[in-house]
């Protein structure tokens, strides 16, 4: 009764928090800025990618991909973030179909979800030049929160974590609405003595196995930190996806991570370049649990086995720990 009264009380909080902060943001143009409420203690959430909601056949494990959704239902996190290619293709509306059906268990848990934009939720747009029915089916699956025109914005997880969602689609140069708009915020989350660390979130990760090229804008990101990051009072951790598996680098005081085992097709990684995980598995479904607690927020990849060869499918070969300043 006491959990159920718990969700209950954060579904009520969060749903009047996202109306009125979106009426502020909306009212201005600017992208929202989403708040959920926690309660004091430690602080769960969930951060993964290219799950693939998909009915398509060979394009994604299904089964991996149901699997690591059922076990973040059972983590019943603070909030989900997902780094990108939620879906397959982004035209298609029984692709979202097939989100909505598979986690119907975090609506029912009412789990805020927080997605960033990926290259595949522009599948089959790209040859017209209009982006607008992707985007379109986009907004009406996250009508709940909602984003509407937008495509980035931020979340505040209680007081102590600012997230920032950005979209790698779009321009991150200098001088771009994004990047300004990025700036501004990462300034804003740092003057505020309450925030202990800053999550940047964008599916192409600016740090990766150099044998995958990149994608548009995303090592302005890094560029931008390498000179701004140790200067700021908050600790700031960045995640992308993109790539079919999971690695960790730190450049600059900065953790880097690619968090891109939700379930689509996995890639294998050379682990070079000052990788540091230094796993041995070249498949590696996974999700990404963090804990805050206090001024220490602590990293687990969650893996799972899909040969079905071990008796229990799931480990947490990789760990870190982030301290507050």
């Amino acid at each position: 009764m006491r959990q159920r009264n718990n969700r209950s009380l954060r579904g009520a909080l969060l749903g009047w928090v996202l109306a009125a902060q979106c009426g502020l943001a909306c009212a201005s143009e600017a992208p929202p800025r989403f708040h959920v409420a926690v309660p004091h203690g430690t602080l769960t959430f969930v951060v993964y990618g290219d799950t693939r909601f998909t009915q398509r056949e060979r394009l994604a494990d299904a089964a991996a991909r149901r699997a690591l959704v059922a076990r973040i239902a059972a983590e019943n996190p603070a909030a989900i973030f997902v780094g990108g290619d939620l879906v397959y293709q982004g035209d298609d509306p029984q692709d979202y179909a097939t989100y909505r059906s598979e986690t119907a268990e975090w609506a029912r848990r009412e789990i805020p979800v927080f997605p960033a934009l990926g290259n595949h939720e522009f599948r089959k747009c790209e040859p017209e030049r209009d982006d607008s029915p992707c985007l379109e089916n986009w907004w009406r699956a996250f009508e709940a929160l909602p984003l509407r025109p937008h495509r980035w914005y931020s979340v505040a997880l209680g007081d102590s974590l600012r997230a920032l969602v950005l979209d790698s689609d779009s321009p991150l140069k200098p001088g771009s609405g994004q990047r300004a708009w990025f700036e501004r915020e990462l300034s804003a989350a740092d003057s505020d003595k309450r925030v202990s660390f800053i999550l940047i979130l964008l599916h192409y990760p600016p740090v990766r196995d150099p044998i995958f090229p990149p994608g548009r804008d995303e090592a302005q990101v890094e560029r931008y930190l390498s000179s701004r990051a140790l200067t700021l009072h908050a600790r700031v951790i960045v995640i992308g996806s993109h790539v079919h598996n999971y690695e960790r680098f730190e450049r600059h005081g900065v953790p880097y991570l690619v968090s891109g085992g939700g379930g689509a097709t996995p890639l294998p990684v050379l682990r070079m370049a000052g990788e540091l995980s230094r796993l041995r598995t070249s498949v590696n479904f996974h999700y990404l649990r963090f804990t805050l607690q206090g001024e220490r927020l602590t990293g687990t990849m969650v893996r799972y086995e899909a040969t079905g060869a071990a008796d229990n499918p799931w480990s947490e070969p990789d760990r870190f720990e982030i301290s507050s300043r």
